[in-house]
């Protein structure tokens, strides 16, 4: 068992060697919006920043591009399911990010990737959801479920969203990266020169550089800039080895579940371990998953565990995405704690960030998001 991301091996050799470009000899040191973070969001919020026409954009990420939760997650772009769990703010937020990326992954002829995804999800009733589904939804009795995912056994009734969708993690990075403007890797941001409300300069490792704007996507706030706290929360991954079966949907359970991979693969996991900040992959819980997932597949139950990995999902006190202005400038935001919605999210949050830079008031979509509901505890 590899204890890595699966993502590296499918995405493909030469993939995995552009998202480390390292720095480029022409590297602009005066950019009009300088992107501090090269995860999905930032290099998002980079691309919608070119296409809006804001001027040349420069990203600068410490490691490799994709390092961080946005190579080690699942890619699932599900806003649907979040209408049991989430604000109605965060869940039209999703929406709205799932159909951009749809209409960005048109534009740019497929780059991205974006294919349809089914979620057979137990636990949950339609009569239950606190605001309306707009998705095609379909209610199935355990028997309706077997004639649908004849390997999949259930004891309750389940519902099988439509409309959702997916990407490759890589893939999906390595797109964004291409449009993102200029991209440097192996740049760590040492700190801010400020003068007035006006951020003039931006120390690094890699020199001096003189923005008009900039944008923080680093997935924790930026301290001591932003006071709120965060916190990561650390989840096992795992996948397995090609299987002689077919799964169609997302299976989501309250005792384990799966993602369809290509080539027969099942991917599997997603824990919330809020008291393990270890990098380590622990075997008992791997074992865990491999167990639930047998649970909801039988024929999944002696499969071989090919991949096994950590994720950590950088999330605020409320577990709600922040975007909003860097605190006392004029020309500095920032976006944090994506927790598990960062690649559903990474569109609509590089468009509102260009808006918002290019109008100077924050588009209505992430008014909700701002710091200020830490204020006044209230998200609508």
């Amino acid at each position: 068992m590899r204890r890595e991301p699966l993502w590296g091996e499918t995405a493909g050799a030469e993939i995995v060697a552009a998202l480390d470009p390292g720095i480029p000899s022409d590297l602009d040191r005066t950019p009009d919006v300088l992107v501090v973070g090269g995860g999905c969001v930032g290099l998002a919020t980079a691309a919608l920043c070119r296409r809006a026409g804001l001027g040349g954009v420069v990203v600068l990420e410490r490691g490799r591009l994709a390092g961080g939760p946005s190579g080690g997650g699942a890619g699932v772009l599900a806003p649907e399911p979040h209408v049991w769990t989430d604000p109605p703010a965060l869940v039209e937020l999703g929406r709205n990010s799932l159909a951009l990326t749809r209409e960005l992954d048109a534009e740019w002829e497929g780059a991205l990737g974006v294919t349809t995804l089914e979620c057979l999800v137990v636990g949950w009733r339609v009569d239950d959801a606190p605001m309306p589904l707009v998705a095609p939804v379909e209610v199935l009795d355990p028997r309706a479920v077997q004639a649908r995912e004849p390997e999949v056994v259930v004891t309750k009734e389940a519902l099988l969203i439509g409309g959702q969708a997916r990407v490759h993690p890589l893939r999906f990075a390595h797109a964004l990266s291409r449009r993102a403007g200029t991209v440097a890797t192996g740049v760590e941001v040492a700190h801010m020169a400020i003068e007035g409300e006006r951020i003039v300069s931006v120390h690094t490792s890699a020199g001096e550089f003189s923005p008009g704007t900039v944008v923080f996507a680093t997935g924790m706030a930026p301290r001591p800039y932003v006071s709120v706290r965060h916190h990561v929360v650390k989840g096992h991954l795992l996948a397995t080895e090609a299987l002689p079966i077919r799964i169609t949907a997302q299976v989501v359970t309250p005792w384990g579940g799966a993602l369809p991979l290509e080539n027969g693969r099942l991917l599997s996991g997603g824990t919330f371990e809020e008291d393990d900040d270890s990098a380590e992959v622990r075997d008992v819980v791997v074992e865990a998953i491999r167990r639930g997932l047998g649970r909801v597949i039988p024929a999944a139950r002696d499969v071989t565990v090919s991949h096994a990995w950590c994720c950590f999902r950088p999330a605020a006190p409320d577990l709600v995405p922040v975007v909003d202005r860097v605190p006392g400038t004029t020309n500095a935001w920032f976006t944090s704690g994506h927790y598990r919605t960062g690649f559903l999210m990474a569109a609509a949050t590089g468009r509102a960030l260009a808006q918002w830079i290019a109008a100077g008031s924050p588009p209505a979509e992430v008014r909700p998001f701002g710091l200020a509901r830490f204020d006044d505890r209230r998200l609508s």
